[in-house]
């Protein structure tokens, strides 16, 4: 009679709960890994009201480096196409995909600078014209104090410059805030603000 209890509490604890759900979600995920995996690198796809279309890709890839900041992307990349060495083209050939290419940045740069308009804040964009009116560099201590009548929260200021950086349109040296050229040719692509911009 002691055996039957003893294998009744042993048949009770393998049908608990926790047991029981824990060997279902290890079976299912061992009955389904490659879905789990193509769930877990997909890709999703954000359509801009403007027509255009940002996608990325939910997990990293962690064993590749990006250049750092200012530094050119490498040529070769792990998915680039294997060119023959003794490929040769015609200078038609060589004149058309040039022509290619320039049209694609030329495009890619239009969407940016469209995605600028839509992305900073009235606030963010007189900054920006306001730094480009000084013609020579300035500090974060002197844009602070300048803003601050306007801009009277120091994270709304800080967010500010967070923007205007991480779009390449400012740069900065320790303290010391400097317009890029990419900022000064968004600045000649925008043309002035308008005078009621928030």
């Amino acid at each position: 009679m002691e055996i039957a209890k003893l294998v009744l509490e042993y048949i009770k604890a393998f049908l608990s709960l926790q047991v029981v759900a824990g060997a279902v979600v290890i079976t299912l995920f061992l009955m389904f890994k490659e879905e789990i995996r193509s769930l877990l690198m997909r890709r999703f796809k954000i359509k801009l009201p403007w027509g255009g279309e940002v996608s990325a890709s939910q997990i990293e890839k962690t064993n590749e480096e990006l250049p750092a900041r200012g530094e050119k992307p490498s040529a070769t990349t792990p998915d680039a196409p294997d060119i023959p060495e003794n490929l040769t083209f015609t200078p038609e050939q060589v004149k058309t995909v040039v022509d290619a290419f320039d049209a694609e940045r030329a495009r890619a740069t239009l969407w940016e600078y469209r995605y600028l308009n839509y992305f900073l804040a009235g606030s963010t964009q007189r900054v920006l014209d306001w730094l480009a009116s000084l013609n020579k560099r300035t500090t974060l201590p002197f844009f602070d104090n300048f803003w601050l009548p306007f801009i009277p929260n120091p994270k709304e200021r800080q967010a500010i410059i967070n923007a205007l950086e991480s779009h390449y349109l400012i740069a900065l040296t320790g303290e010391v805030i400097e317009v890029t050229s990419k900022g000064q040719e968004y600045l000649q692509w925008r043309g002035p603000l308008p005078d009621n911009t928030t």
